[in-house]
């Protein structure tokens, strides 16, 4: 994955002299209370080992910037001869020192999430997209709901230091939109550079299967996996592959778009499967739990469906499967809210197609998946950028200001 490089303003250096000492030593102290936790000044000298004094002054300096805080719970005590002692002060990375957008856009929903540098959702906005909307349109909607999430957010887009976009079809090397047959006109839509242009913010662009996948590795069901299939069956049907822990495109961004295989009969497999719901729900999720709670009731019909779509889910599967010996294939989209009335059938399936077969399990995240996976790519370049570029200035750190969100350049 390319890291999207940005220069921090003048509002993010901090007060003194331009040693690289001293950057180096800033950077240290900041990487240790960026971990996670509170920390008094003895513990996070002994972390970075660095001298107290210089670990005090690099503190001061990051305070001042507004980049770490004190903490509010006081737990170690500096001990003194008569054992009582006083509180040592604490301190921790402060969260709202900057933000990030995560966008997922598709065929009937827009999904904007604002995250601070911590990884907590503190807005978000839907809207509703036909799947039949020309390429204007959808942008044109795109812009309201990162607007309405900055304002839910209280936040502009000067405060956002980076985002990133989940979008359907193959997402080539260049960010573009090289291949979308899902979304009328998508094909060749610079996403990234239209987020730019509109709102100053730097903006990547992935797939948003590869994007559930990493979420799920993030936040959902494969935290302790590190080769995983996504597959995503839903109003459309897709697949995102993580290898070593990270997002595979392939050469043209196209890796594992098993939609592409000329030979599978996946287009329309889903919906020859909605149609076997009692009463037809025009709800997708409603007809796909009917069609799971008739098969429960003995319905053959219902039963026979659900065993055929199974059978066409490993049949696409398994070469992909074999090529990476994936540790889990993640079963996504609407029909995830099945549960084990899909995850079975497919893992009877997966044990028998292949010889190391993986675990099966059902996606716990929804249809935020993509939106979260987006949230963490942008997240990545956050802190790339935070320890890349954060360096001492001319100046004392309050001439400097609180120059508290990563800027963009």
């Amino acid at each position: 994955m390319t890291s999207s490089r940005v220069r921090p303003s003048t509002g993010t250096r901090l007060g003194g002299d331009t040693s690289t000492l001293r950057t180096l030593n800033l950077r240290s102290v900041l990487r240790v209370l960026y971990g996670g936790g509170s920390h008094t000044i003895a513990s996070v000298a002994a972390v970075a080992g660095i001298s107290r004094p210089t670990t005090t002054q690099a503190i001061s300096d990051l305070l001042a910037a507004g980049w770490i805080q004190t903490a509010d719970q006081v737990i170690d005590k500096v001990e003194k001869k008569d054992g009582r002692g006083r509180p040592a002060q604490r301190f921790e990375f402060r969260p709202g020192a900057g933000h990030v957008l995560g966008v997922d856009i598709g065929g009937h929903k827009v999904l904007v999430l604002v995250s601070d540098l911590s990884g907590e959702i503190v807005a978000e906005c839907r809207e509703s997209l036909r799947p039949t909307s020309p390429r204007s349109r959808r942008l044109t909607i795109m812009n309201e709901a990162i607007n309405e999430a900055l304002e839910a957010a209280g936040l502009t887009a000067a405060d956002i230091s980076c985002a990133a976009i989940a979008t359907p079809g193959v997402v080539g090397p260049d960010g573009k939109v090289a291949h979308a047959p899902a979304i009328p006109e998508w094909a060749g839509v610079d996403l990234g550079g239209h987020v730019r242009n509109r709102f100053g913010i730097p903006t990547q662009v992935f797939n948003d299967m590869r994007m559930a996948a990493l979420a799920e590795h993030w936040k959902g069901v494969a935290r302790d996996a590190s080769d995983v299939v996504y597959v995503h069956v839903g109003r459309r049907m897709g697949t995102g592959l993580l290898v070593a822990g990270r997002p595979h495109a392939g050469r043209h961004g196209a890796a594992a778009e098993i939609g592409l295989w000329r030979g599978l009969p996946w287009a329309h497999a889903y919906e020859r499967l909605l149609d076997l719901a009692p009463g037809r729900s025009t709800d997708h999720e409603d007809a796909i739990q009917a069609i799971f709670e008739a098969a429960k009731a003995g319905d053959k019909a219902a039963q026979a469906g659900i065993d055929g779509f199974a059978d066409l889910l490993v049949e696409g599967l398994a070469p992909v499967m074999v090529t990476i010996d994936p540790e889990l294939v993640i079963i996504g989209g609407g029909i995830s809210a099945a549960g084990e009335a899909i995850r079975e059938p497919v893992r009877v399936r997966v044990e028998r197609e292949t010889d190391f077969p993986p675990k099966v399990v059902c996606s716990v995240l929804g249809d935020h998946s993509s939106a979260i996976g987006a949230v963490r790519c942008a997240l990545d370049v956050a802190e790339e950028r935070l320890f890349a570029e954060l360096k001492p200035g001319p100046g004392t750190p309050a001439q400097q200001g609180a120059g508290v969100a990563l800027s963009r350049g």
